[in-house]
């Protein structure tokens, strides 16, 4: 981290100017992101006490996406927050074999399972603006810290098993974001922008207006 804001210094250093913001600017962008991770997982929640690793019959789902407010403390920093939410409703489906000593017949026996999670988290954030040399546009290093909230509820063939959220359902209690953006300005107000980052979406398109 202390890496990471030295050079931030040294960038913003050899400009004074941080292109079409300056001073006293507010920016307001709502933003979508990709990819939503949970659709990678395979079906694994590690947070219930129900794990599933079967198939994904269906995935739904909002990658984390939100809305950033900044607010210009100078040419080259900022200061402001971002609101982030996801969702993801992942469907497995397994197949057990199961030896009827009866019978002396092998069955065949299905289990659905459904996991349902929901995630929110604010982030207090700031930002450091590097010159681009084009006065339509702005480009910087984010670096964000803030709450981790998630609700979690599991069923199994369409039956409720169990639900968590708060503590129990994250690893850590807050969660942070390293990042870096670029906006591009058609006019004073509107613009377009994109992130790459992690602690979040690792990468987002959004829409931008100034203030």
């Amino acid at each position: 981290m202390r890496l990471f804001l030295f050079v931030c210094l040294i960038l913003v250093s050899n400009n004074s100017k941080s292109q079409i913001l300056f001073a006293g600017n507010q920016i307001v962008e709502g933003y979508l992101g990709l990819p939503n991770m949970a659709r990678f997982s395979g079906g694994i929640n590690f947070f219930t006490s129900e794990i599933s690793t079967g198939e994904i019959t269906r995935f739904r789902g909002i990658a984390p996406s939100g809305i950033r407010y900044s607010y210009m403390i100078s040419e080259n920093l900022s200061f402001g927050f971002d609101l982030m939410y996801n969702s993801s409703n992942v469907t497995t489906s397994t197949t057990d074999t199961i030896y009827n000593g009866i019978t002396g017949q092998w069955t065949y026996q299905q289990t659905t399972n459904q996991t349902l999670t929901n995630r929110l988290r604010f982030h207090a954030r700031m930002n450091f603006h590097i010159p681009t040399g084009r006065p339509e546009s702005d480009s910087y290093f984010g670096v964000g810290i803030g709450s981790n909230n998630r609700w979690i509820k599991s069923y199994e063939n369409n039956v409720f098993v169990e639900e968590i959220k708060g503590s129990e359902a994250a690893v850590l209690p807050f969660s942070m974001r390293l990042c870096y953006g670029y906006r591009y300005f058609f006019g004073y107000n509107w613009g377009i922008s994109g992130e790459v980052g992690l602690g979040g979406p690792l990468i987002s398109i959004g829409a931008s207006y100034k203030l």
